[in-house]
């Protein structure tokens, strides 16, 4: 018969319920977002490249509208919009993070910043 010290089956007690809150905490709900909310065009607050967001399919996208070359000529450029544990991102060759605030109205792109919903009369 193997005996273990009282250190030893605290120590294991602590590891068991470590354990256990991590798999609870794994195994919780992640609340996605309606996607369909920020379907839409977006217009930056600080004078960045405007952006439209839409469905194709079963997938999100986001469209951005940047000037480019000497032309200054508006060239789109499409990614796939990403939801992960409730994180939204596009994957730019860099990681874009996106939140949305429901009660603004406001997008905010990591790093680029915050984004209004076009009105009706700038389309």
């Amino acid at each position: 018969m193997t005996v273990i010290s009282k250190n030893r089956l605290i120590e294991l007690a602590g590891y068991a319920l470590a354990l256990s809150s991590l798999l609870l905490t794994a195994c919780g709900e992640v609340k996605d977002t309606d996607l369909g909310k920020l379907c839409g065009n977006w217009v930056s607050v600080g004078r960045k490249p405007d952006v439209l967001i839409f469905k194709e399919g079963e997938r999100y996208k986001v469209t951005v509208f940047k000037k480019s070359g000497i032309s200054r000529k508006l060239r789109p450029e499409t990614f796939l919009l990403v939801e992960e544990n409730g994180n939204l991102f596009i994957n730019a060759g860099y990681r874009i993070d996106i939140a949305y605030n429901e009660a603004t109205d406001v997008l905010t792109f990591s790093p680029n910043g915050d984004y209004m919903r076009a009105s009706e009369k700038q389309q």
